[in-house]
C-alpha cells in the first residue's frame, strides 16, 4: 500500500486489519480516490456509528474533492452524503437509536437547535451547521460514519436500502422546495431529466400535480412517462420554450445552462404569481442571470432551496417507502468507488450511482 498522509481528526492505519473504517478518500484535487483505513476517535455521549451499507454519489462530491468550490480545501478528504446503514455503536447520551437500527445520514453533520434559524424549523441553514464532510470530517464513502444523534434519520419499514440512499440528498433537494409551494391541482415543469430531475418528476406526480418533462432526451419518452410525466418538451430549444412561456404555477430547474436566453427561457416557463425553483448549482465563480423584468412584472416567487429540515426530510423518507418513489441507479461494489465516481463525474451514469459498501466491509472483518 502506497505511504498514506495524515489526518488531523482520523488515524490512519497501515492495513484494514487494524482499522475502524476504510474510506475512499482524494489526496489531491486529481486522480483516483484511495482506500484509507483508519480508527475513529472515541464517541463522544451523543454520536451514533454506522455501519454503511449503501452510499449515494453526488455531482456535488466532484465539485468539492476537486477545489471547484473551495480550492483551499485540505487533503486527504473522503466526501459523500447520502447514507443507508445500520447502528453499529451509540455513545451513552444517545436516546433515539439502538444498535441494530437502519439509520441514514443528510448532507448535514450538525445543527445546533439553539439559533433563530434552527428555532424556526430550517436547521439545513443553522448559523453553526457544519457539512457532513468537510476538512475536519470524513463523509460516506467509507464503510461506516460516526456522527451526532441530532442529525441521523430513522428508516422507514418498507424501504428499499439498495436505491434509496441517494433520496438523502437528490431526493429532498427536489422533495422539500415541491412540498412547499405545491397544491394537489398545479402544473409543474420539471427541467432536465437527470438524477434530480426524474426524481422531481416523481414527486410532483404522485403529490397529484400535472407534470411537464423539458429534456433533451426525446429518445426516453415512455420511459420518463412511466416516471409521471404527462408530457415532454425541449429544455435547450427557444423557439418551443416561447411556446410554453407561461403556462406553470411551479417550474424546478434542475440544470444550470451558460446560454442565457436558454436559461431566461426556463424562467419564463413560470406562470404569473407561479413559483420557480432553482436547485440546479453551478460551479462557484458562475452567477445567475435573472429575467427581472419577467419575474417583477408577473409577480414570479424565485426560490432556492437547500436540502430540507430535518422534519421534511424524514417526511420525504416516508413518503419515498409509501409511495415507491426511488432513483434509477447503477450499483457498484465498493471495491469499484473509483469507477463509480469516474461514471457519476463525467455525467455518464444512468441516473444516479450506489455504492453497496456493506458487502465488502462484513467480507473484509469490518463489522466489528
Amino acid at each position: 500500500m502506497q505511504q498514506l498522509p495524515a489526518h488531523s481528526v482520523y488515524l490512519v492505519q497501515e492495513s484494514k486489519e487494524t482499522a475502524d473504517a476504510v474510506a475512499y478518500a482524494f489526496l489531491q484535487n486529481t486522480g483516483e480516490p484511495v482506500q484509507y483505513p483508519y480508527k475513529y476517535p472515541n464517541i463522544a455521549d451523543d454520536d451514533v456509528r454506522i455501519r454503511i451499507l449503501y452510499t449515494g454519489l453526488c455531482h456535488s462530491d466532484c465539485l468539492h474533492s476537486r477545489g471547484l468550490w473551495d480550492p483551499n480545501i485540505k487533503y486527504p478528504s473522503c466526501p459523500g452524503h447520502e447514507v443507508v446503514g445500520l447502528v453499529e455503536k451509540v455513545g451513552t447520551g444517545v436516546t433515539k437509536f439502538k444498535v441494530g437500527d437502519k439509520v441514514g445520514c443528510n448532507p448535514q453533520r450538525w445543527m445546533c437547535q439553539t439559533c433563530d434559524l434552527c428555532k424556526k424549523g430550517d436547521n439545513q441553514l443553522c448559523s453553526k451547521g457544519i457539512f457532513l464532510y468537510d476538512d475536519n470530517n470524513f463523509g460516506g464513502y467509507s464503510t461506516h460514519i460516526q456522527v451526532a444523534e441530532r442529525m441521523v434519520f430513522r428508516i422507514p419499514d418498507g424501504f428499499n436500502d439498495a436505491l434509496g440512499s441517494p433520496l438523502l440528498c437528490a431526493g429532498i433537494t427536489v422533495y422539500a422546495p415541491l412540498k412547499r409551494y405545491y397544491k394537489p391541482n398545479f402544473s409543474c415543469a420539471v427541467i432536465g431529466i437527470g438524477g434530480l430531475g426524474h426524481l422531481a418528476v416523481q414527486y410532483a406526480s404522485k403529490l397529484g400535480m400535472t407534470v411537464t418533462a423539458f429534456t433533451t432526451s426525446k429518445n426516453r419518452e415512455q420511459e420518463i412517462k412511466r416516471l409521471g410525466a404527462s408530457n415532454l418538451s425541449s429544455s435547450i430549444n427557444v423557439e418551443s420554450l416561447k411556446t410554453e412561456q407561461g403556462k406553470y404555477d411551479i417550474v424546478i430547474n434542475t440544470l444550470y445552462i451558460e446560454d442565457e436566453e436558454v436559461f431566461k427561457s426556463h424562467q419564463r416557463l413560470t406562470a404569473p404569481t407561479g413559483t420557480y425553483i432553482q436547485v440546479g448549482a453551478p460551479p462557484s465563480k458562475v452567477n445567475f442571470k435573472l429575467d427581472h423584468a419577467y419575474i417583477i412584472l408577473n409577480q414570479i416567487r424565485v426560490a432556492g432551496s437547500l436540502i430540507g429540515n430535518y422534519d421534511e426530510t424524514q417526511e420525504m423518507l416516508e413518503f419515498s417507502a409509501q409511495n415507491n418513489v426511488y432513483p434509477i441507479v447503477e450499483t457498484f461494489e465498493f471495491e469499484d468507488f473509483p469507477k463509480a465516481f469516474d461514471r457519476m463525474e463525467k455525467a455518464q451514469a444512468k441516473f444516479r450511482c450506489v455504492v453497496n459498501v456493506g458487502k465488502w466491509a462484513q467480507a473484509n472483518g469490518l463489522w466489528k
